[in-house]
């Protein structure tokens, strides 16, 4: 009985030990969080409303970013900020990060062609876009057009080009309603086929890139110099793929595709703007995740971000708007270990230990907007501090897994705010989205 006595007491001192380890190792971990989670008068006291986003009238180029694919709040922001550039700035296109041949569907259905929004945002590349969300920013543009003039007509853009196979379709789509044959397409049909395996060879990916080089002469000779929006698109598909396959060959590893992606996404915005300069406003929003739309690369690998390239050719022309969030779920792919693992997505919940999106919290709609541009040291020196000194912020990229959440750094990152971005918006918690998605 002595020993039974003795072998309780010991039992419950190791499960107070183990406790004690469990809660230090939380609030260990978590400590950032904790230091965060508490009121700054002064960033309260600065904090503006949505409605109030500063867009100076030298802004050509918006950027608006999101620290996570996944969530609601981030895709809901799209459409907020939209109509903001729209009723109040005269904007008059938007390009998101997909590629530019998946979203000529989508514009061609807010120009007012049938179709309906959700089938059309379903069938984008990117299953992070297979959301509700999406479908109601493109109704909301196709109302907006059947209420204006064809010349005020808002146009919808893909700004990347990681996914040809879309913008292939249509490119045959066109050269089928146009009369042009004859060109022989075999090495386009194998670098698209979604069921090869292997890489193509140096050689079989320049005889892709001269079947569509031969493509695109064939339309500029059928055209003349008579060059629609479709014409003038099916060029830029075959461009565009042309550049996709220059990406297909880089490594992976060192960044290098990375750098690649983010400065052919930069030249395809500077195509876009130069379009919208000669058929809009001159003015266009883009919509990307914050990696892309800030000013430097967040992590060692990313050299120079599309927004950088930005920042560099049109200086105060582009404007990056950065986003975060204190805390909250977003969903997303789930990182796999082997080729073998089947596509999934999850949610996942995390906190930034963002201490101005904790602010957030203390604001009637739980969220609110920051222009660093007119924070001033004299005005506002602790805010101004603040945003000019390093701070933990979030950025989630599509792809996540369980061990994550041990490592901050696959979910924070640790910059100033101004180095990024010109201003932030910043929301308390997020949702994940619900996208409907077809596993392979």
């Amino acid at each position: 009985m002595k020993v039974l006595k003795v072998l309780k007491k010991i039992g419950k001192v190791l499960l107070i030990i183990v406790l004690v380890i469990s809660l230090l190792l939380v609030v260990g971990l978590n400590y950032k969080t904790v230091l965060a989670s508490h009121k700054n008068k002064d960033v309260v006291a600065a904090a503006k409303s949505l409605d109030d986003i500063n867009v100076p009238d030298n802004v050509k180029i918006f950027g608006l970013g999101e620290a996570s694919h996944g969530a609601v709040e981030f895709q809901e922001s799209k459409l907020d900020v939209l109509k903001i550039l729209v009723e109040k700035h005269g904007f008059k296109a938007i390009a998101i990060e997909a590629d530019f041949g998946t979203c000529l569907e989508a514009n061609a259905y807010i120009q007012g062609a049938d179709g309906d929004s959700r089938d059309i945002v379903n069938k984008m590349d990117f299953a992070i876009y297979h959301t509700q969300q999406m479908a109601d920013l493109l109704d909301w543009m196709r109302d907006y057009n059947q209420s204006v003039p064809e010349e005020e007509h808002l146009r919808f853009y893909g700004f990347d080009m990681q996914y040809p196979t879309n913008g292939v379709e249509f490119l045959y789509d066109y050269m089928d309603k146009n009369g042009i044959s004859g060109i022989d397409t075999s090495y386009i049909e194998k670098y698209i086929d979604v069921n090869r395996q292997a890489k193509l060879t140096d050689e079989e990916n320049q005889k892709v890139k001269d079947e569509l080089a031969e493509i695109k002469a064939a339309i500029e000779n059928a055209a003349g110099s008579e060059f629609d929006f479709d014409t003038t698109a099916a060029i830029k598909v075959a461009e565009n793929t042309m550049v996709n396959v220059d990406w297909s060959t880089k490594d992976i590893q060192s960044g290098e595709m990375s750098n690649f992606r983010d400065e052919s996404m930069a030249e395809n915005v500077t195509w876009i703007l130069n379009l919208e300069k000669e058929i809009g406003s001159g003015k266009i929003m883009l919509a990307a995740h914050n990696g892309h739309i800030g000013k430097v690369g967040q992590n060692i690998l990313v050299k120079e971000t599309m927004g950088g390239f930005l920042k560099e050719k049109y200086g105060d022309s582009y404007y990056s708007l950065g986003t975060d969030f204190f805390k909250g779920t977003f969903n997303s792919s789930v990182i796999r270990t082997s080729a073998d693992d089947p596509y999934m997505r999850k949610n996942y919940y995390v906190t930034t230990a963002d201490p101005m999106a904790y602010q957030a919290k203390y604001m009637e709609d739980k969220k609110f907007y920051l222009d660093f541009e007119n924070l001033s040291p004299e005005d506002n020196k602790a805010v101004y501090d603040l945003v000019h000194s390093n701070v933990t912020t979030g950025s989630v990229g599509e792809g996540f897994y369980g061990l994550g959440y041990l490592i901050h750094a696959s979910y924070r990152i640790n910059i100033a705010p101004t180095e990024l971005y010109d201003g932030m918006l910043f929301y308390y918690s997020i949702s994940p989205i619900d996208p409907v998605v077809e596993l392979d």
